[in-house]
């Protein structure tokens, strides 16, 4: 089944099935592997969800759904499981990553978004301070 929405306002927030919860973090926070994630997400993310993972990428503007900000309240609540499936499986117009990277290479993203969300608290607080 095909939903048709008429803004992007109207589509539904974009969770992974329940079970996605339970995919356990294949990975480390070292950094050199959140490195690599950093390294994948500047060749394939960047342009859509931007420098700091916000959504604001400059192929993002024209695109139907307006691309995820990975410092929402939605993502940051997310498991790693589920941010790794959603990478994993995409969604119109985010592709899916399942042939594209491999599962240590996802699992490398999903530590690098992570990371970004880390450096956008720590902006946060040192604005409020």
């Amino acid at each position: 089944m095909v939903l048709a929405f008429k803004s992007a306002q109207q589509r539904p927030p974009w969770r992974a099935p329940a079970w996605a919860d339970t995919i356990q973090f294949k990975g480390n926070n070292s950094l050199a592997f959140i490195a690599a994630g950093k390294n994948i997400y500047l060749a394939q993310c960047i342009v859509c969800h931007g420098e700091n993972g916000r959504g604001d990428g400059e192929s993002g503007f024209g695109l139907s759904v307006p691309p995820g900000d990975f410092n929402d309240s939605l993502t940051r609540t997310e498991s790693d499981g589920s941010l790794y499936w959603q990478i994993t499986y995409g969604r119109e117009p985010m592709p899916s990553f399942l042939y594209i990277l491999n599962e240590n290479q996802r699992w490398q993203l999903v530590a690098y978004i992570r990371d970004l969300q880390k450096v956008f608290t720590t902006k946060q607080k040192g604005k409020k301070q």
